[in-house]
Order: C-alpha cells, then sequence, then structure tokens
C-alpha cells in the first residue's frame, strides 16, 4: 500500500482528539489549490464557496454531487469573495485593490463573468491586495489589505476598510501587515481580528450600530502558548469560541476568547492552513482551506494533500448561516 493511500485512509478514519470524547473524520474535498482561502457556505443553495488567491478564481463546490465550477477575476488576486444579499448569482469580491460585483452563476464555469468596480482601496500606494473579508452582524463588508510584492510580504502597508452599502470604504485599522481572519461575537458587542505577524488574535468593543471599534485588548498568543505558525482565518461556533487556521502550522485551534484558553486543536495533513467555515445543513462540518505555494518539491511529496479544502466532520459542535453583504 502506498503513502498517499495510507494517508487517505488516516484522513477517512475518526479518531479521538486530546481529551474531548468527540470522534472526527477528515475529508479532502477538493484540490489541489496554489492558495485556497475565504470558505463561505451558502445555506440557501447547500454549497461552499472559496477562493484560489494568485489564481484569481472563486469556486463552487457541491457536496451533494461533489461538482466544482468555477469564475475568473481579471483585476487581480482574488481575496474573498461572498454572496449579495437578496441577488441570486451576484457575489462582492475583493480582486487586487478594487472592490467588485461579480454576476456568475456557479453551476458552471465562466472565464469572463460580468463585473463591476465598487470601489479602489490603497490609492495612496502599489504593491497591495485585498486579503481577507466577511460580512458584520449589520449586513456591512469588512475585507484588509497586504503588501506583497513578487511574494515577499511587505510589512506595515495594509489596511482593514469597513465599507457602507454604497461601497464607501472607511479605514479601521491602518497600518496592518497582514489583514486576515475576523469575526463577531453572537451578542454582536465584540470583534475578533487578526494581524498574521503578530501572532495574536485580538478583540475590539464593537457598535452594530455604527460599526465603530475600541479598546482593543489580546486574547490568545501563540508565542505564549508555544503554537508554531500565524494565525490566519478564523470562525466562530455557537457557544462563542473561536476556531483558527494555523498557517504554517498544520492545524486548527479551538479558542476560548474570555479565558484565553486553548480548547483543542485539529491537525492537517497540510502545513499552509488557511482558513475555516462552518457549513453543511447543520453547521456542523468544519471546512477548512490550504495553500502549497510555498512548499518544494520534497515537501509537496510528504504532503500530497496540501492546498486541498478538507471537510471536518465529528467534532460535536456547530456554528451559525454566514452572511450575505448588503451592499447596494
Amino acid at each position: 500500500m502506498d503513502y498517499q493511500t495510507i494517508l487517505h485512509l488516516f484522513l477517512t478514519i475518526s479518531f479521538v482528539i486530546g481529551r474531548s470524547s468527540q470522534q472526527i473524520s477528515i475529508e479532502p474535498i477538493a484540490g489541489p489549490y496554489t492558495l485556497s482561502e475565504g470558505p463561505y457556505w451558502d445555506k440557501e443553495n447547500n454549497v461552499l464557496y472559496f477562493v484560489d488567491i494568485p489564481k484569481q478564481n472563486i469556486y463552487c463546490f457541491n457536496p451533494e454531487t461533489k461538482h466544482i465550477t468555477h469564475t475568473h477575476l481579471s483585476l487581480g488576486p482574488v481575496g474573498v469573495a461572498v454572496p449579495k444579499a437578496g441577488k441570486p448569482n451576484t457575489f462582492i469580491a475583493g480582486s487586487g485593490t478594487k472592490l467588485v460585483q461579480v454576476l456568475w452563476d456557479p453551476k458552471s464555469d465562466n472565464l469572463n463573468p460580468t463585473v463591476k468596480v465598487l470601489a479602489t482601496v490603497d490609492v495612496d500606494r502599489n504593491g497591495t491586495r485585498f486579503n481577507d473579508g466577511k460580512v458584520d452582524p449589520a449586513g456591512r463588508f469588512w475585507a484588509g489589505t497586504m503588501g506583497e510584492k513578487n511574494g515577499v510580504i511587505t510589512n506595515g502597508q495594509g489596511t482593514l476598510y469597513r465599507f457602507d452599502n454604497n461601497g464607501t470604504p472607511t479605514k479601521i485599522l491602518s497600518p496592518v501587515s497582514i489583514s486576515n481572519g475576523l469575526t463577531w461575537n453572537h451578542n454582536n458587542d465584540t470583534f475578533y481580528y487578526i494581524d498574521s505577524p503578530t501572532r495574536e488574535i485580538v478583540s475590539y468593543n464593537y457598535n452594530n450600530i455604527t460599526g465603530d471599534i475600541s479598546n482593543k485588548c489580546t486574547v490568545f498568543s501563540l508565542e505564549e502558548n508555544n503554537i508554531p505558525g500565524a494565525p490566519d482565518g478564523m470562525t466562530i461556533d455557537k457557544a462563542d469560541n473561536l476556531w483558527i487556521a494555523i498557517y504554517n502550522g498544520g492545524r486548527v485551534i479551538q479558542v476560548e476568547p474570555k479565558s484565553g484558553k486553548l480548547l483543542r486543536t485539529v491537525n492537517l495533513p497540510a502545513a499552509e492552513i488557511t482558513s475555516v467555515a462552518f457549513g453543511g445543513s447543520n453547521f456542523d462540518v468544519l471546512y477548512v482551506t490550504s495553500a502549497s505555494q510555498s512548499l518544494t518539491e520534497e515537501q509537496l511529496k510528504e504532503q500530497p494533500y496540501a492546498g486541498y479544502v478538507f471537510a471536518v466532520h465529528g467534532l460535536g459542535v456547530s456554528g451559525e448561516e454566514m452572511l450575505a453583504s448588503k451592499m447596494n
């Protein structure tokens, strides 16, 4: 039996994580991709959207049929894409430094979709692009940028933006280096955020009416918990615990932000874990994206599932419906 067959069997056999009595299984569902990111579960259509940033593609995976379709954006790397509320086959995406509206029917491929530019950010600098983004509890779209030239990160060049429903951007945090994971608690009074090179998850008081944030507080430090890698994408479960993808750490961690306690570690068969989102009919499947972009040929042989999207079953927790953008 070869290595890949053994690894596939390992992934699909249930096993116990830590002290938890829940048994989980890890299923590779799509890939490999260069830098898959931004998983988003569409409850209405029961499909998963995600992007491949440098390939400039948005993908749609149907778990029932296992069918994958995609569309391509020509304006630059695609950091994030979310559906637009009340508008079937319409998405808000960050491509390069452009916030755009994309018309695409995910039932089929479309390499030349109709794209409308809504806003341009980082107009005072060069060498940045959109990275992670998400919709807040009031339906406003948030997305951040990062500095990157020829594959090299340039620190202090990024900004986290909040967009009004007419597309007008407001700077929320600047400068940052790699604007990444973001989520809100269920009381709609706390915003959690990641600037990856800090190796920290921080919280802010959040005003759901105005969208303003204040009073920064560190809730978890990878350094203090001896966790390798950098925090990347993030989501939250129904119990208000955070689930954080660890890039170059080969894992997803569950953290209780009120106490700063590490609750659980789920190891994945890929080092470059990029983001997470709950999905499935009961929102009890954790979808995990990964990358293969920085791996050597030898590392790719050791990690045949690098760059795959995974579905993690049996965690015994669930999340909530992801929100669509209310942008006009």
